[in-house]
C-alpha cells in the first residue's frame, strides 16, 4: 500500500502485479536507516503494521442466472456483504517481509445463492481467507516474492500458491517484475434444480510481466501484461438457462477458458498544487469472445499536509460471450453451449468513488481512512459499498 497520493511518481519505484492486474507503490522519499543500521543489530521478527478495515456493500439488481424470480425472466440479485478485513505486516529481517491478509466476508442473499434459491437450505454463508504474501530481498536490485492463500467458505474451498522475481533498473529508475500463481477450487455440485450432483474441480494458472519507467522527477509510466488460463468447471452448475414452454436449462460452458489482459498507467504529480493525477486502460480479451475496454481516472488532492481527498472514476465495456442468450426455443441438445450469467453479457458500467486518508508513515503512528463507491452497469446491477480503515504503524 503506497503511504502517499504522489508515491507513484517519487524517486523509488517499486512494482508488484498481483493476479491479472498491477498495483505500483513507491517510498515518497529515501528510504529511513534501518534499525538494524541504527542500533548496530538486526532485532528479528517483530509486527511492523497492522490495518483493519470493514466494509459493508450492498447490491440490487437482476440476472437470468438468479431463480429467485419468474420462470423465464431474470431472478432477484439482491444481497448484502460485511467484511471484516486485516492486514499485518511483519518484518522478519532486514531483507525479508511477509504481509498477511485476512478478510471475512458475511453474506445474507438468498437469490444469488442458488442452493438457497431452490431449496431455502440457507439464508446465510460466511467466508474467509488467509492470504500470506513474502519479499526475499537477494539484493539492492533484485527481490523475490512468494504467496501462499487459502480460501473457505460453503460450498467451496481453494488454495493458491505463487512465485516471482523483481528488479530495480536504472539506479531505481526503472522496474521489470515476473510472477505467476497457481490455484485449485474444490467444491459442490449442483444443477439448476438445486440437486446435489457431488464435488468437481476447478484450476487456474496465471502468468504476469510488469515493467516502470520514471520519465521525469513527477511524471511515471507503467504497463502490465496477464495471462491466465482455468480448466475443470467453470460454472457453478445451478446457473438456470430459460427455454420457451419448459424448464430451465443448466449452463453448458467449454471446460478451459484463456484469458488476457494489458494494461498501461500514467501518473503526473504537481508539486505547486500538492495534486496527482492518475490515467489508467485496460484491455481485456478471452477465448470465450468477451472483449473488454476499461478507463480509469483518479485524482488526489493533500487539504493538510499529513490529509488528503481521493476522486476516482472507472467506465467500463464489454462484449457478450459467443454462446450467452437470454432464452432458448426445444428442442435443446443437450451440448448446446449455453449460458445466461449476466457477468457474460454486453455492459457497460460506471464507477464513481470518493475518499479521505490520512498519510500512512512512519512519525504518524495511527492512519484512518474512509471510502465510499458507487457502482452501476446496464443490465441491471447496481452496488454500493463503504468502507472504513484503521491502521497503526508499530
Amino acid at each position: 500500500m503506497a503511504s502517499r497520493p504522489e508515491a507513484d511518481v517519487a524517486a523509488r519505484i517499486d512494482v508488484v502485479l498481483i493476479a491479472l492486474g498491477c498495483a505500483t507503490t513507491a517510498a515518497a522519499e529515501p528510504a529511513a536507516s534501518t534499525d538494524a543500521q541504527i542500533l548496530g543489530g538486526d532485532p528479528g521478527w517483530r509486527v511492523e503494521d497492522v490495518q483493519l478495515r470493514t466494509s459493508y456493500i450492498d447490491q440490487r439488481g437482476h440476472g437470468f442466472q438468479s431463480q429467485d424470480g419468474p420462470p423465464r425472466g431474470p431472478g432477484n440479485e439482491a444481497m448484502y456483504i460485511v467484511e471484516p478485513f486485516a492486514l499485518i505486516t511483519i518484518r522478519q529481517s532486514a531483507d525479508v517481509v511477509h504481509e498477511i491478509t485476512i478478510p471475512v466476508d458475511v453474506i445474507t442473499a438468498a437469490s444469488p445463492d442458488a442452493v438457497d434459491a431452490t431449496t431455502s437450505a440457507s439464508r446465510r454463508n460466511e467466508a474467509v481467507d488467509i492470504d500470506v504474501r513474502s519479499t526475499f530481498r537477494r539484493s539492492d536490485t533484485d527481490a523475490i516474492t512468494t504467496r501462499v492463500m487459502a480460501h473457505y467458505e460453503e460450498p467451496l474451498s481453494s488454495g493458491t500458491i505463487g512465485g516471482g522475481w523483481r528488479r530495480s533498473l536504472a539506479d531505481d529508475n526503472a522496474t521489470i517484475a515476473f510472477n505467476g500463481n497457481l490455484s485449485i477450487d474444490g467444491f459442490d455440485k449442483h444443477d439448476q434444480f438445486g440437486d446435489y450432483l457431488g464435488k468437481t474441480l476447478r484450476e487456474t494458472g496465471n502468468v504476469n510481466a510488469s515493467g516502470s519507467q520514471l520519465l521525469s522527477p513527477t511524471t511515471v509510466v507503467d504497463a502490465s501484461y496477464g495471462g491466465t488460463y482455468e480448466h475443470g468447471t467453470l460454472t457453478n452448475g445451478w446457473n438456470g438457462v430459460p427455454i420457451e414452454g419448459l424448464h430451465p436449462a443448466g449452463d453448458f460452458v467449454p471446460l478451459g477458458r484463456f484469458r488476457h489482459a494489458v494494461t498501461a498507467r500514467i501518473a503526473q504529480h504537481i508539486p505547486q498544487t500538492r495534486s496527482t493525477l492518475k490515467a489508467w486502460y485496460r484491455f481485456y480479451g478471452d477465448s470465450w469472445g468477451i472483449y473488454g475496454h476499461s478507463v480509469e481516472v483518479d485524482a488526489y488532492q493533500y487539504v493538510l499536509p499529513w490529509l488528503y481527498v481521493r476522486g476516482g472514476y472507472r467506465y467500463h465495456h464489454q462484449t457478450a460471450a459467443s454462446f450467452y442468450t437470454e432464452g432458448l426455443v426445444p428442442p435443446v441438445s443437450n451440448q448446446l453451449l449455453r449460458t445466461s450469467d449476466s457477468d457474460l453479457a454486453r455492459l457497460s458500467a460506471h464507477e464513481w468513488s470518493v475518499q479521505i486518508s490520512t498519510v500512512h508513515q512512519r512519525g504518524r503512528a495511527w492512519s484512518f481512512s474512509a471510502e465510499l463507491l458507487r457502482y452501476t452497469r446496464s443490465n441491471d446491477l447496481a452496488i454500493t459499498a463503504v468502507s472504513f480503515t484503521l491502521g497503526r504503524i508499530l
